[in-house]
Protein backbone atom coordinates (compact mmCIF):
# COMPACT_ATOMS: atom_id res chain seq x y z
CA UNK A 1 0.00 0.00 0.00
CA UNK A 2 1.16 3.55 -0.68
CA UNK A 3 0.27 6.31 2.25
CA UNK A 4 -0.27 9.50 1.33
CA UNK A 5 -0.35 12.28 3.73
CA UNK A 6 -0.36 16.02 3.12
CA UNK A 7 -2.30 19.01 4.61
CA UNK A 8 -5.26 18.64 2.23
CA UNK A 9 -5.89 15.01 2.49
CA UNK A 10 -4.78 11.64 3.08
CA UNK A 11 -5.05 8.43 0.68
CA UNK A 12 -3.99 5.06 0.73
CA UNK A 13 -3.48 3.11 -3.07
CA UNK A 14 -2.96 -0.37 -3.34
CA UNK A 15 -0.17 -1.09 -5.73
CA UNK A 16 -2.13 -4.07 -6.60
CA UNK A 17 -5.07 -3.08 -9.19
CA UNK A 18 -3.87 0.28 -8.42
CA UNK A 19 -6.62 0.53 -6.36
CA UNK A 20 -7.31 3.89 -4.15
CA UNK A 21 -8.45 2.26 -0.70
CA UNK A 22 -8.86 5.40 1.42
CA UNK A 23 -9.84 8.92 0.87
CA UNK A 24 -10.16 11.19 3.81
CA UNK A 25 -10.35 15.38 2.77
CA UNK A 26 -8.89 17.20 6.02
CA UNK A 27 -11.56 17.66 8.60
CA UNK A 28 -13.73 15.63 6.96
CA UNK A 29 -14.90 11.81 7.33
CA UNK A 30 -13.20 9.12 4.83
CA UNK A 31 -15.41 8.94 1.77
CA UNK A 32 -14.43 5.28 0.69
CA UNK A 33 -15.56 1.91 1.87
CA UNK A 34 -13.94 -1.08 2.15
CA UNK A 35 -15.91 -4.27 2.79
CA UNK A 36 -14.89 -5.40 6.69
CA UNK A 37 -14.53 -9.14 4.68
CA UNK A 38 -11.98 -8.03 1.98
CA UNK A 39 -9.63 -10.64 0.97
CA UNK A 40 -5.75 -8.64 0.75
CA UNK A 41 -3.99 -11.57 -0.88
CA UNK A 42 -1.90 -11.55 -3.95
CA UNK A 43 -3.73 -12.09 -7.52
CA UNK A 44 -7.66 -11.71 -5.13
CA UNK A 45 -9.60 -8.69 -6.09
CA UNK A 46 -10.39 -6.21 -3.27
CA UNK A 47 -14.07 -5.53 -2.32
CA UNK A 48 -13.73 -1.84 -1.48
CA UNK A 49 -12.24 1.45 -2.72
CA UNK A 50 -12.25 2.31 -6.11
CA UNK A 51 -11.37 -0.99 -7.98
CA UNK A 52 -10.47 -0.36 -12.06
CA UNK A 53 -12.36 -3.03 -14.01
CA UNK A 54 -10.48 -2.76 -16.71
CA UNK A 55 -10.03 -3.58 -20.17
CA UNK A 56 -13.87 -4.97 -19.42
CA UNK A 57 -16.42 -4.70 -17.33
CA UNK A 58 -18.98 -7.61 -16.16
CA UNK A 59 -18.11 -10.85 -17.10
CA UNK A 60 -15.28 -11.35 -19.73
CA UNK A 61 -15.34 -13.31 -23.44
CA UNK A 62 -15.28 -16.34 -21.15
CA UNK A 63 -18.66 -15.70 -19.35
CA UNK A 64 -16.72 -15.54 -16.52
CA UNK A 65 -13.45 -13.46 -15.05
CA UNK A 66 -15.68 -10.56 -14.16
CA UNK A 67 -14.37 -7.26 -14.88
CA UNK A 68 -11.05 -7.84 -16.18
CA UNK A 69 -7.28 -8.57 -14.92
CA UNK A 70 -6.22 -5.34 -14.07
CA UNK A 71 -7.50 -4.88 -10.80
CA UNK A 72 -5.54 -8.21 -9.46
CA UNK A 73 -2.31 -7.51 -11.50
CA UNK A 74 0.83 -5.43 -9.52
CA UNK A 75 1.39 -1.93 -11.09
CA UNK A 76 3.96 -0.07 -11.04
CA UNK A 77 4.85 3.43 -9.10
CA UNK A 78 6.13 5.40 -12.25
CA UNK A 79 6.13 9.02 -10.71
CA UNK A 80 5.59 10.97 -7.24
CA UNK A 81 6.29 14.33 -6.42
CA UNK A 82 4.62 17.12 -3.92
CA UNK A 83 3.00 20.26 -5.50
CA UNK A 84 3.81 23.45 -5.04
CA UNK A 85 0.05 23.97 -3.39
CA UNK A 86 0.58 20.95 -1.63
CA UNK A 87 -1.33 18.30 -2.79
CA UNK A 88 0.54 15.05 -4.29
CA UNK A 89 0.79 13.86 -7.46
CA UNK A 90 1.06 9.97 -8.35
CA UNK A 91 0.91 7.95 -11.24
CA UNK A 92 0.90 4.22 -11.39
CA UNK A 93 1.66 2.29 -15.19
CA UNK A 94 0.62 -1.36 -16.01
CA UNK A 95 2.48 -2.73 -18.67
CA UNK A 96 1.97 -6.01 -20.89
CA UNK A 97 1.80 -7.85 -24.38
CA UNK A 98 -0.66 -10.39 -25.49
CA UNK A 99 0.91 -12.81 -23.45
CA UNK A 100 -1.29 -11.28 -20.70
CA UNK A 101 -4.83 -12.03 -20.81
CA UNK A 102 -5.80 -15.19 -23.21
CA UNK A 103 -9.22 -13.22 -22.84
CA UNK A 104 -7.77 -10.05 -24.34
CA UNK A 105 -4.16 -10.44 -26.37
CA UNK A 106 -3.06 -7.26 -26.75
CA UNK A 107 0.06 -5.31 -26.20
CA UNK A 108 -1.20 -2.27 -23.55
CA UNK A 109 0.15 0.70 -21.39
CA UNK A 110 -2.56 1.30 -18.48
CA UNK A 111 -1.67 4.15 -16.54
CA UNK A 112 -3.49 5.84 -13.72
CA UNK A 113 -2.58 9.64 -12.69
CA UNK A 114 -3.98 10.29 -9.24
CA UNK A 115 -4.19 14.14 -7.41
CA UNK A 116 -4.61 13.51 -3.76
CA UNK A 117 -6.12 17.53 -3.31
CA UNK A 118 -9.09 18.42 -1.29
CA UNK A 119 -10.50 16.47 -4.24
CA UNK A 120 -9.57 12.90 -5.06
CA UNK A 121 -8.57 13.43 -9.16
CA UNK A 122 -8.28 10.22 -11.30
CA UNK A 123 -7.42 10.07 -14.67
CA UNK A 124 -6.90 6.76 -16.63
CA UNK A 125 -5.34 6.33 -19.85
CA UNK A 126 -5.06 2.99 -22.22
CA UNK A 127 -2.64 2.51 -25.30
CA UNK A 128 -2.88 -0.16 -27.65
CA UNK A 129 0.28 -0.92 -29.06
CA UNK A 130 -0.60 -4.05 -30.75
CA UNK A 131 -1.47 -4.32 -34.45
CA UNK A 132 -5.22 -5.26 -34.04
CA UNK A 133 -7.95 -3.17 -32.89
CA UNK A 134 -8.69 -3.97 -28.77
CA UNK A 135 -12.58 -3.94 -27.38
CA UNK A 136 -12.37 -2.08 -24.21
CA UNK A 137 -15.07 -1.10 -21.25
CA UNK A 138 -13.92 0.22 -18.08
CA UNK A 139 -15.61 1.53 -14.47
CA UNK A 140 -14.13 3.34 -11.58
CA UNK A 141 -15.54 0.90 -9.62
CA UNK A 142 -16.65 3.29 -6.34
CA UNK A 143 -17.51 2.36 -3.06
CA UNK A 144 -18.68 5.17 -1.55
CA UNK A 145 -19.11 4.63 2.64
CA UNK A 146 -22.67 5.69 3.92
CA UNK A 147 -24.16 5.67 7.67
CA UNK A 148 -27.17 3.53 6.26
CA UNK A 149 -27.68 2.80 2.37
CA UNK A 150 -31.48 2.92 2.90
CA UNK A 151 -31.05 7.00 3.96
CA UNK A 152 -29.17 7.51 0.49
CA UNK A 153 -30.62 9.91 -1.98
CA UNK A 154 -28.50 10.22 -5.49
CA UNK A 155 -29.03 12.97 -7.74
CA UNK A 156 -28.24 13.64 -11.56
CA UNK A 157 -29.45 10.47 -13.08
CA UNK A 158 -33.37 12.00 -13.49
CA UNK A 159 -34.52 11.28 -17.02
CA UNK A 160 -31.61 8.99 -17.87
CA UNK A 161 -32.35 5.63 -19.42
CA UNK A 162 -30.51 2.81 -17.60
CA UNK A 163 -30.13 -0.98 -17.87
CA UNK A 164 -32.13 -3.02 -15.42
CA UNK A 165 -29.67 -6.21 -14.45
CA UNK A 166 -31.95 -7.48 -11.52
CA UNK A 167 -34.53 -7.58 -14.17
CA UNK A 168 -33.29 -9.25 -17.01
CA UNK A 169 -31.55 -6.26 -18.36
CA UNK A 170 -34.24 -4.66 -18.76
CA UNK A 171 -34.25 -0.83 -20.35
CA UNK A 172 -35.85 2.10 -18.15
CA UNK A 173 -36.13 5.82 -17.97
CA UNK A 174 -35.09 6.93 -14.47
CA UNK A 175 -37.32 9.67 -12.50
CA UNK A 176 -36.33 11.42 -9.78
CA UNK A 177 -33.59 10.91 -7.51
CA UNK A 178 -32.10 7.22 -6.89
CA UNK A 179 -32.48 5.25 -3.47
CA UNK A 180 -32.00 2.11 -2.62
CA UNK A 181 -34.50 -0.32 -0.96
CA UNK A 182 -33.62 -3.87 -2.81
CA UNK A 183 -30.81 -5.51 -4.27
CA UNK A 184 -30.23 -2.79 -7.08
CA UNK A 185 -27.63 -3.67 -10.35
CA UNK A 186 -28.03 -0.85 -12.91
CA UNK A 187 -26.14 1.02 -15.61
CA UNK A 188 -27.05 3.91 -16.43
CA UNK A 189 -26.77 5.67 -20.19
CA UNK A 190 -25.67 8.94 -21.64
CA UNK A 191 -25.52 10.53 -18.08
CA UNK A 192 -24.93 14.14 -16.93
CA UNK A 193 -21.07 14.95 -16.44
CA UNK A 194 -22.10 15.36 -12.71
CA UNK A 195 -24.08 13.10 -9.64
CA UNK A 196 -24.53 13.71 -6.25
CA UNK A 197 -24.69 11.51 -2.96
CA UNK A 198 -27.12 13.15 -0.54
CA UNK A 199 -26.46 12.07 3.23
CA UNK A 200 -27.15 13.18 6.26
CA UNK A 201 -23.80 14.17 6.97
CA UNK A 202 -23.46 15.87 3.75
CA UNK A 203 -23.28 15.80 -0.38
CA UNK A 204 -20.34 14.31 -2.52
CA UNK A 205 -19.83 15.36 -5.84
CA UNK A 206 -19.32 12.68 -8.72
CA UNK A 207 -17.84 14.57 -11.78
CA UNK A 208 -16.72 12.14 -14.84
CA UNK A 209 -16.45 12.73 -18.41
CA UNK A 210 -16.99 8.93 -18.87
CA UNK A 211 -20.76 8.15 -20.45
CA UNK A 212 -22.25 5.63 -18.06
CA UNK A 213 -22.94 5.16 -14.31
CA UNK A 214 -23.31 1.81 -12.31
CA UNK A 215 -25.81 2.09 -9.34
CA UNK A 216 -24.78 -1.26 -7.54
CA UNK A 217 -25.91 -2.25 -3.72
CA UNK A 218 -26.36 -6.33 -2.95
CA UNK A 219 -28.99 -5.44 -0.09
CA UNK A 220 -29.42 -8.86 1.53
CA UNK A 221 -27.60 -10.55 -1.09
CA UNK A 222 -24.75 -9.70 0.83
CA UNK A 223 -24.90 -12.82 2.85
CA UNK A 224 -24.45 -15.17 -0.23
CA UNK A 225 -20.71 -12.80 -1.52
CA UNK A 226 -17.63 -14.48 0.83
CA UNK A 227 -15.81 -11.01 0.87
CA UNK A 228 -18.94 -8.80 1.60
CA UNK A 229 -20.71 -10.65 4.50
CA UNK A 230 -24.12 -10.40 5.82
CA UNK A 231 -25.44 -6.91 7.48
CA UNK A 232 -22.72 -5.13 5.57
CA UNK A 233 -24.53 -3.96 2.40
CA UNK A 234 -25.61 -1.48 5.13
CA UNK A 235 -22.52 0.78 4.95
CA UNK A 236 -21.78 1.65 1.34
CA UNK A 237 -23.22 2.06 -2.20
CA UNK A 238 -21.40 1.84 -5.24
CA UNK A 239 -22.19 5.13 -7.61
CA UNK A 240 -19.68 3.95 -10.50
CA UNK A 241 -18.48 5.91 -13.76
CA UNK A 242 -17.42 4.21 -16.60
CA UNK A 243 -17.76 3.41 -20.23
CA UNK A 244 -19.56 0.24 -20.91
CA UNK A 245 -22.23 -1.56 -22.49
CA UNK A 246 -23.88 0.69 -25.26
CA UNK A 247 -20.62 2.97 -24.50
CA UNK A 248 -17.66 0.42 -24.33
CA UNK A 249 -14.91 1.17 -26.88
CA UNK A 250 -13.06 0.05 -30.01
CA UNK A 251 -9.72 0.84 -29.29
CA UNK A 252 -7.81 1.22 -32.65
CA UNK A 253 -3.83 0.13 -33.07
CA UNK A 254 -1.70 3.06 -31.46
CA UNK A 255 -4.54 4.54 -30.22
CA UNK A 256 -5.42 5.79 -26.35
CA UNK A 257 -8.83 5.89 -24.77
CA UNK A 258 -8.63 8.62 -21.85
CA UNK A 259 -11.31 9.77 -19.11
CA UNK A 260 -11.37 10.85 -16.28
CA UNK A 261 -13.31 11.49 -12.46
CA UNK A 262 -13.10 13.82 -9.52
CA UNK A 263 -14.55 12.70 -6.16
CA UNK A 264 -15.61 15.68 -4.19
CA UNK A 265 -16.83 15.79 -0.12
CA UNK A 266 -18.62 19.27 -0.15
Amino acid sequence: MLVVENPLARAVISLQGAQVMAFKPSHRPEMLWVSPKALLESGKAIRGGIPLCLPWFGPGPDGKSAHGFARTREWTLAEARAMPDGSTYLALELRGDAAVSELWPHAFTFRLEVLVDNELKLGLTMENHSQQEAPLAFAFHTYFAVANVAEIRVGGLEGSTFIDKIEHSARKTHHGEVTINAVTDRVYLNVPAQQQLEMTTGRVRIESDAKCAVVWNAWTNDKNIADLGEGNHVGYLCVERGDMADHAVTLAPGKTYRTWMILADH
